[in-house]
This record gives C-alpha cells, structure tokens and sequence, in this order.
C-alpha cells in the first residue's frame, strides 16, 4: 500500500471502532435506563400493595381495639353488680360471655413479603424503609407477643372459671356464635367468691396491656400509610 492510503484505512479503522464503541455505550445505556424504569416500577408495585394491606390492617386493628373496649366495660359492669350482689340484669352474662372473646389480629403482609423476596433495598428512600422495616419486623411481633401471653392466661386462668360459673349455648345469630346464661344458684356463689372478682381484675389487666400496644400499632400504621402516599406520589409525578 502506498503511506496515503494507508493513512486513510487507519483513519477508517479507527472512525470504526470509535462508532462501535459509541454504539456499544449507548447500548449499555439504554439497558441501564431499562433496568432502572423496571426497578422503579417494581418499587411502586410494592409499595402500593404494602399501602393497601395496611388500609386494610387499619380497619382491622381498629375493630379489635373497640371490641378490647368493649372488654374492658364488661369487667367493669361484671365487678360493680357482684359488688352490689343485686340481681343480675340479662347483660350480666352477656358481658360475661364477651370475655371469651380474644381478638386476634392478622396482618396482611403480601406486600411486605413481596419486597423482602426482592430485597428490602428496593425501596430507595431510606426513611420509609427503615419504617417499614420497624414496622413489620419489630412492632408487628411485638404485639403478636402480647396477644399470645393474652391467650395464655385465658385459656389457663379465665376459661376455667367462666366455664365454672356460666353456661354457654351455641347460637349462629349470636356475634360471637354463643349465648351465655348462668342460673340462680351459680349467681349466688359467684357474688362470694372473692377469687372470681379478682379474675376480672385480672382479666381487665391483661385486656388494657394489649389495648395499649394496639394503639401503638394503629398509630404506626397511620404514620406509615401517610409516608407511603407522599412517596408513592413524588414517584408518579
């Protein structure tokens, strides 16, 4: 080859490769925004499905917290007629039989567990993802610890004794499937014994200790449904 063209092929060469590399850079690029865009996307997939589960714990956790409410007004209306050992009124051994009940709370964590499969880091804000975290790892077990020591004492202490003295009928119409009932005679024992006064105090104890970290948990979720809006929001626009 003659030095001129030579020259000129080299020239070319080199204009080749630099579009290769050009092409190659823009390629990576575009792939870069792609996965980007897809990981985004995935992020507010999971974070709306975790604001939706926790519209719904809300209404739930509400609900157990005005039955635990409930609770504490049966033991209330239960001690003051035992006390006053005046005849029973027919909410004697409803309020009774309300103290059966054990409310049970029971998060909805697809969403949460959605982002744990993918890795908590998706979620880029940090704020919000120490919050979640908190929230589902350390405040949900937490409560679930309470309501667990709750059912113990109920099934060890205060079952036995509502049993003792109360009977209790299975009916479909009734909220809580059973109507309660206690006769004439058992009412005369219960107003003299001083261990079933006692028990509900117990029993109000235990309730109020869990009513209180309910409200822990609602007070966390509304702070929680309130940052996952403003982020779901600064990510759609």
């Amino acid at each position: 080859m003659s030095e001129n063209k030579t020259g000129k092929y080299f020239k070319y060469a080199i204009g080749e490769i630099i579009l290769v590399v050009i092409g190659i850079l823009i390629a990576l690029q575009i792939s870069e925004w792609k996965k980007e865009s897809e990981t985004a996307e995935l992020e507010l997939k999971m974070l709306k499905e975790i604001h939706s589960n926790l519209n719904n714990d809300l209404i739930q956790i509400r609900g157990d917290i005005s039955l635990m409410q409930e609770m504490d007004t049966a033991c209330i209306n239960l001690r003051q007629t035992i006390k006053s050992k005046t005849i029973p009124s027919e909410n004697f051994a409803k309020n009774a039989g309300l103290l059966r009940v054990m409310p049970h709370y029971h998060p909805n964590k697809s969403g949460y567990g959605l982002l744990t499969s993918k890795g908590i880091e998706f979620v880029s804000n940090d704020s919000l993802r120490n919050a979640i975290s908190t929230h589902y790892e350390q405040l949900y077990t937490y409560y679930k610890r309470y309501e667990d020591e709750r059912f113990d004492f109920h099934i060890n202490l205060s079952e036995p004794k509502l049993l003792e003295y109360f009977s209790f009928d299975f009916d479909l119409d009734h909220q809580f499937y059973w109507e309660a009932s206690i006769s004439s005679k058992d009412y005369e024992e219960i107003v003299e014994d001083e261990s079933f006064e006692k028990l509900l105090s117990a029993i109000e104890m235990e309730n109020k200790q869990v009513l209180s970290r309910a409200f822990r948990v609602e007070k966390s979720i509304d702070a929680l449904i309130n940052l996952l809006i403003e982020e779901i929001y600064e990510m759609e626009n």
